[in-house]
């Protein structure tokens, strides 16, 4: 795939590529803007319609959660071994179907079931593993680029589903309005994505041609590498404090003393300098060290976890939500490069979704804050504990190994590809 892909990606000639790279926008902006950016806006409607507190409400994210990092194994090596044209229709059959559900809920539990379920199922195999899968198998030279547009996808998601789901619950309540998402989702997905991968990537041609056999990794075999552990150690505790600080965000507002407004404010421009982010780590991953990279985001989350220490006033505030956001913007396409590049594209989806799997140990960050803040009347503990945690993570970083997919084979006592 490598020389035929580099070639036309880098020639005169648009290269088809890119028409997979925006269905992969589309797919991350459905899946993840309705999944997890829109949630906050149905919490209130479903206290009130189902007479349940914010705890039972939360435990619904915090399965869907806990459901993609255990479904995301399984799906990630029928990615590897499926087509994905067929996976990602299904995976956007599973996300309507589970919006369908809690439309047609006459208790919190079919709301809860639904997330657990259906739902992990949808992001697993429409969202950003399915995705970046896509963009490993259909990329190399320009890998990082390609990542990084393709991971903006989560951030206009965020930015645009919100807006139109707001006025929708006022207008029609929420259930018709999951009624028109579950409609919007199939309209919006599965006809682009019939179209789009009717091709399949160049290295599937020339493995046909009679090229060489790609390399596939067994789930024992990664797991049996420091290659694998190295950046799953050290990326647990940013998606803790990113957790931990952006969903009790509003709290620690009205903590200050400041005007929700200015909640809404530090998250809109989070989800700004998070879009920057991806796509600015994303380029660079084509050209610097990812151990740098990582170094850079790490520094960058730090210095804003210091400033929300310090309990400033907006302009500081300000400051710290752009970093923060810059950093977080940085994991998915970072995330990508670093495995895609020493695993190979053959075995990507088995190896991201054991990636998946662990990483979601980071989503007790947010629940940590609010235990913190219950036992102590404050979060500045729980910021201290995530800051504190980046470091051992960073220094981790140190012995990645830099040589792409060779440097994991010695490991193994085998050949890379």
């Amino acid at each position: 795939m490598s020389e035929a892909t580099d070639a036309t990606a880098r020639g005169g000639r648009y290269y088809y590529g890119w028409n997979v790279v925006g269905l992969t926008v589309i797919l991350q902006a459905v899946t993840i803007g309705i999944s997890f950016y829109s949630f906050a806006l149905f919490v209130v409607p479903w206290l009130e319609a189902f007479a349940v507190d914010r705890a039972q409400v939360m435990l619904a994210i915090f399965l869907a959660q806990i459901g993609l990092g255990a479904v995301s194994p399984i799906c990630g090596r029928l990615l590897d071994r499926f087509p994905v044209r067929l996976l990602v229709v299904l995976g956007c059959a599973c996300l309507a179907g589970g919006l369908l559900m809690m439309s047609a809920a006459t208790a919190f539990w079919q709301v809860v079931v639904a997330y657990a379920t259906l739902m992990p199922l949808g992001m697993a195999f429409a969202g950003s593993m399915a995705s970046q899968t896509l963009v490993t198998r259909w990329f190399t030279g320009r890998r990082g680029v390609a990542m990084g547009i393709s991971a903006m996808g989560t951030s206009l998601g965020g930015f645009a589903f919100p807006l139109l789901i707001a006025p929708l619950i006022s207008n029609v309540g929420w259930a018709d309005t999951l009624a028109v998402l579950a409609a919007l989702t199939v309209a919006l997905t599965v006809p682009a994505a019939l179209l789009v991968l009717r091709r399949s990537p160049p290295g599937d041609a020339l493995r046909v041609a009679g090229g060489p056999p790609p390399r596939r990794w067994s789930t024992r075999e990664v797991l049996s590498t420091r290659t694998f552990w190295i950046p799953v150690v050290a990326l647990v505790p940013v998606n803790a404090a990113f957790g931990g600080v952006q969903f009790n965000l509003g709290a620690y507002v009205f903590d200050l003393g400041l005007d929700q407004g200015v909640a809404a404010t530090l998250i809109a421009i989070t989800a700004v300098s998070n879009l920057v982010g991806k796509f600015v780590f994303g380029s660079l991953g084509d050209r610097v060290d990812h151990r740098v990279l990582f170094w850079a985001m790490g520094a960058c989350l730090a210095v804003a976890l210091i400033f929300y220490l310090l309990a400033p006033g907006f302009p500081a505030l300000a400051v710290a939500a752009a970093l923060q956001g810059l950093s977080t913007g940085g994991v998915l396409p970072l995330m990508g490069l670093i495995y895609a590049g020493r695993f190979g594209a053959s075995s990507f989806g088995r190896v991201m979704g054991l990636v998946v799997l662990f990483l979601t140990a980071g989503s007790v960050g947010s629940v940590y804050s609010g235990w913190i803040f219950d036992l102590t009347g404050s979060y500045l503990p729980a910021f201290a504990t995530f800051l504190f945690l980046l470091l051992p993570g960073a220094i981790w970083m140190w012995w990645l190994p830099r040589a792409g997919i060779t440097a994991a084979a010695p490991e193994r006592g085998g050949q890379a590809a």
